[in-house]
C-alpha cells in the first residue's frame, strides 16, 4: 500500500502467526497482535474429604506491555477499560453508564483414571481480573484442576493447573443413647397418700383408747 500520513506507513508484513508489522519512514515499526495472557488457579484446600465444597478460584490478567498485570476485559468493555487505564477517564466511562466485564474461563477436573468432569465456565470480574466457582469432588482420588481462557480478539489463549487430593468421609461420631430415666412420681405419690393415711388411722386409734380409758 502507499505511505498513509506523515509517518509514511509502508506496507504490513507478517512477523509471527500472532504478529503484524508495519513498518513507517521515520526507522520506527508499528506492531500489531494480541496481547499476552496470563491464568492462574489454585483450590482453597489441596486434600479434602469426599462430600466436602472446595473453593477453586484464580485470575486472567493482561500481560501486554503496555498495561501488565491488568484484568482481562471483553471486547465490549474494552475501549472503555483503554480510556481509563492510559488516558484516565472514569472506569464507567464519561457517561457514568458503562460497567467492565471480564472474561470466560472453564473449568475442567482430569481424575488419576483418566476421567473427565466439566467443572464449568465462570467469568472473570472485570475490576479485578479474578474468578471462583465452588465444587464438590464426585469420587475420591487424585484430581488436576485446568483453567483455561481461549482467548478473544484481543487476548491469545492461556491455562493453569493445580491439584487435589480427595479422602474418605469423615467418620460419623455415635452419641449413645441413655435410657429414659424412669418417672418415681406417682410411687412417691401414692406412698406420701399411704403414710399420711396410716397416720390420720394411728391418731384416731388413739384418741379412741384414751376415750375408752376415761369411762
Amino acid at each position: 500500500m502507499e505511505n498513509e500520513g506523515t509517518l509514511g506507513l509502508g506496507s504490513p508484513r507478517p512477523y509471527s502467526r500472532r504478529l503484524l508489522i508495519v513498518p513507517s519512514s521515520d526507522g520506527r515499526s508499528f506492531v500489531f497482535g494480541k496481547g499476552k495472557s496470563q491464568t492462574s488457579v489454585v483450590v482453597s484446600q489441596d486434600v479434602a474429604a469426599k462430600g466436602l465444597t472446595v473453593l477453586i478460584k484464580g485470575t486472567v490478567l493482561d500481560m501486554s506491555p503496555a498495561q501488565p498485570c491488568t484484568p482481562c476485559v471483553s471486547k465490549e468493555s474494552m475501549s472503555t477499560w483503554m480510556e481509563y487505564l492510559h488516558f484516565q477517564y472514569p472506569i464507567d466511562g464519561i457517561w457514568h453508564n458503562e460497567t467492565i466485564t471480564g472474561v470466560p474461563v472453564t473449568l475442567t477436573a482430569i481424575g488419576e483414571d483418566g476421567s473427565y468432569f466439566d467443572i464449568g465456565t465462570v467469568v472473570t470480574d472485570g475490576y479485578s481480573g479474578t474468578f471462583g466457582v465452588a465444587w464438590t469432588p464426585p469420587k475420591e482420588g487424585t484430581y488436576r484442576i485446568v483453567a483455561a481462557f481461549a482467548g478473544d480478539e484481543s487476548y491469545s489463549s492461556s491455562s493453569a493447573a493445580t491439584w487435589i487430593t480427595v479422602g474418605p468421609p469423615p467418620e460419623e461420631i455415635e452419641i449413645p443413647e441413655y435410657p429414659t430415666p424412669t418417672d418415681y412420681t406417682p410411687i412417691l405419690t401414692g406412698l406420701a397418700i399411704a403414710i399420711i393415711a396410716v397416720a390420720i388411722l394411728v391418731v384416731y386409734t388413739l384418741y379412741t383408747v384414751r376415750k375408752l380409758a376415761r369411762k
